[in-house]
């Protein structure tokens, strides 16, 4: 026997299903009938229909009410019926709680005059399944999809991208700034290395002598974001540097000036050797060479990752990330010719030149039963379709939207590598409707079931996708499976099925920052506490004094309301937020959702304003050993005030660092001449800027210690040498 749906798709009768509904109908009123009571009740309602071969859902969901009335549980029967009414409602005007805030921020993905209803429809290209988890808020896709799904023109599905490294030569850095704008104008980001650039004062082979640098053209590649419009919004820019690129210094103190590369984020990538360097505090190189010299700058390492932190402190400027880590630890980390060296704009996905983000994440609050109550639970089931669906709804969008990406190298990434990114939103609200406080032990417990659970899943989905549509091309199971990821993470059962059908997309699990779309659904975005649990808006009429309201978020309202008390009153550890949890906590979190993820996690240590410098220091070297593939910290009311601005009104700056002052030793060997000059070069930030104090080394000709400026003369600065060389 068949079930016909309302949209006239016919499912395979199932009455397990109706004593789910039986049981959660008598569950809403505290009546305490079993699972086992509820399936013999449903097998009662249906045996009228063991002739028919098929039957409609009304028909099914009429004899049920029919039933529970015949049975006299009238309050049940009540339930039920306000339960269908609900459900009938939802259809008709989906989202329909929806807050003037909520359905402001879905404007931007609407068409022309498109309704919630027609919007559903649109975005879930004719899957019931689909419109069904996007009904029920889920999971949706990334804002590209929602934006390009259904619509004409030149858009992209893609939120961002990677682009080709630029090389050291001019023809590479403008064919690079081509590519970057042409992906502007089709809405995607991008995000690229600029180590492959030889440094300031390095001698080339043309009219200039000498080249102004890596911070010229990363200047070049902002104005370019800037200058290149999409549809009521500018693109997004990720700048990458090598920890041991000799401009590295100026690149990290350029955001200190709000004038210089503000149409980009940067990023330093962070190596493994460099963190044993901070540990040790030893030594660190800077170091390159073309076919003229050898540069070489000596700096210790400990005083260049308080540079970092001292910039991120002061700016929130540059982020981390750790490039071994991102390279060791995915999928494809045992294919030599995958090789990451930047991430899109929001870190979430290192990712391959020419590699894109197709995104979407599933609400973890949604699947969260009975909540505040004793008697919550996790559906567990349902979670396994929602992760299942999406899989495959974001590999069927690779195709449906695969001729929508600006440059052809894109168009054939995709269908070589058929990458998605599945991540999760809603995790501070679970905490609160399961009752386990943000960052508890128990916590950690749960979410390291639930991830395991989630990329298991989506394996499993990807390789009964395959088992359809096909392997990527790529795909090479002796591989994959010899990864470190792999081997740690894949279950015996998923193994089987993946050593069976393979794969059809090299990568699965990626947690992006979900600004929109949480919004939209009205939970916490990505991995994130929440930022604030309330703030106070103003409200001022035409005829009445200034008022304050206090707006909470939904789930801790929500809360309140189910224990019928004032939000003001929720237990202290509801009130866990980005301002006020400890960042060990905040790292273990993400470093056991990290385990499971094998992209990134874009994420963002918020600190208070007394945070100091040592205070980020301490986070990176956390972050570095837990195994994060990346950091970015923002401190409350510092100097750049960004979106997330905190909640005091008064944003000055209360706790401004002492910049930090060292010194670097130069070493520039010209192979033409043979010569070798020495610097030696003080580090100083003076107003926000970082200006250079250089000398050049001389050595003393009689005994060849350093030749130091004395009282207007060079000296030598053995005090046994007799040796000085004045200016008269």
């Amino acid at each position: 026997m068949f079930v016909v749906k309302r949209n006239g798709v016919k499912e395979k009768f199932d009455k397990k299903k109706i004593a789910e509904a039986i049981y959660k109908a008598y569950r809403s009123v505290d009546n305490k009938k079993t699972k086992q009571q509820c399936l013999e009740y449903a097998k009662k309602i249906t045996d009228e229909f063991r002739e028919v071969e098929e039957v409609s859902i009304e028909k099914i969901q009429d004899s049920v009410e029919l039933f529970l009335m015949e049975n006299k549980d009238y309050e049940v029967a009540k339930a039920y019926i306000k339960y269908r009414e609900k459900q009938r409602i939802d259809r008709e005007n989906p989202w329909s709680d929806n807050d003037e805030r909520q359905d402001l921020i879905l404007q931007k993905y609407l068409l022309p005059n498109e309704s919630k209803k027609e919007f559903l429809k649109r975005v879930s290209f004719k899957r019931p399944a689909l419109q069904k988890i996007l009904r029920h808020k889920e999971a949706i896709f990334a804002g590209r999809n929602l934006y390009a799904i259904g619509r004409n023109g030149n858009i992209t599905g893609s939120n961002c991208y990677v682009t080709e490294d630029p090389q050291d030569n001019l023809e590479s850095i403008y064919k690079v700034d081509y590519q970057i704008a042409r992906t502007y104008s089709y809405g995607g980001g991008q995000g690229m290395n600029l180590s492959n650039i030889r440094p300031k004062g390095a001698k080339v082979n043309n009219s200039s002598n000498t080249t102004p640098g890596v911070m010229v053209f990363a200047e070049k590649y902002s104005h370019t974001t800037l200058n290149t419009q999409q549809d009521s919004r500018r693109g997004a820019l990720m700048l990458v540097l090598n920890d041991n690129h000799p401009d590295i210094i100026d690149f990290i103190t350029a955001k200190l000036d709000l004038e210089k590369i503000n149409g980009a984020n940067i990023s330093v990538a962070i190596s493994d050797d460099f963190m044993m360097a901070v540990e040790a505090d030893r030594t660190w190189e800077l170091k390159y060479e073309t076919p003229y010299e050898l540069i070489v700058k000596k700096v210790k390492a400990k005083d260049l990752l308080k540079l970092i932190s001292y910039s991120a402190h002061t700016m929130g400027d540059p982020g981390i990330m750790f490039i071994d880590h991102m390279n060791d630890y995915h999928l494809m980390s045992e294919f030599e010719d995958v090789k990451f060296t930047a991430t899109n704009p929001c870190g979430e996905q290192p990712l391959m030149p020419h590699g894109s983000c197709n995104l979407a994440s599933v609400n973890l609050n949604a699947f969260v039963k009975n909540p505040f109550t004793d008697d919550v639970f996790f559906n567990w089931e349902r979670f396994d379709h929602v992760v299942e669906e999406m899989i495959w709804s974001l590999d069927e969008l690779l195709t449906m939207l695969g001729d929508r990406h600006a440059l052809k190298q894109q168009r054939e990434h995709v269908k070589k590598y058929r990458e998605v990114g599945l991540g999760v939103m809603g995790l501070a609200d679970l905490a609160l409707s399961m009752g386990l406080p943000y960052g508890s032990s128990e916590f950690i417990v749960f979410i390291d079931t639930l991830m395991s659970r989630m990329i298991n899943q989506a394996a499993k989905a990807s390789a009964l996708n395959a088992k359809e549509l096909g392997v990527f091309p790529e795909y090479d199971y002796d591989k994959i499976s010899k990864s470190k990821f792999y081997q740690t993470v894949i279950k015996p059962e998923t193994d089987e099925l993946i050593k069976k059908y393979g794969l059809r997309n090299s990568r699965l699990l990626s947690i992006a920052p979900t600004g929109s779309i949480s919004n939209i659904f009205g939970v916490s975005g990505g991995v994130e506490p929440f930022f604030q649990i309330n703030y106070t808006r103003r409200i001022i009429s035409m005829f009445e004094e200034e008022k304050k309201i206090t707006v909470w978020e939904k789930t801790p309202l929500a809360m309140a309301k189910a224990k019928n008390i004032d939000p003001e009153d929720l237990p202290e550890w509801t009130k866990i937020t980005s301002q006020n949890i400890s960042f060990e906590a905040r790292a273990n979190v993400q470093s056991t959702i990290q385990k499971y993820v094998d992209t990134a996690i874009s994420s963002t240590f918020n600190l208070v304003n007394s945070a100091s410098v040592e205070d980020v220091m301490n986070i990176y070297l956390t972050a570095w050993k837990k195994g994060l593939k990346g950091a970015t910290v923002f401190r409350d009311r510092c100097a750049k005030i960004g979106i997330l601005s905190g909640i005091n009104e008064n944003t000055e700056d209360l706790n401004p660092a002492t910049p930090p002052k060292f010194e670097i030793n130069e070493v520039w060997k010209n192979f033409v001449t043979g010569k070798v000059k020495e610097y030696e070069t003080k580090v100083e930030i003076e107003d926000t800027v970082y200006k250079q104090k250089r000398y050049e080394i001389e050595l003393c000709p009689l005994c060849k210690s350093v030749l130091i400026k004395k009282e207007g003369c060079m000296q030598c600065s053995n005090n046994d040498c007799d040796y000085e060389k004045c200016s008269i």
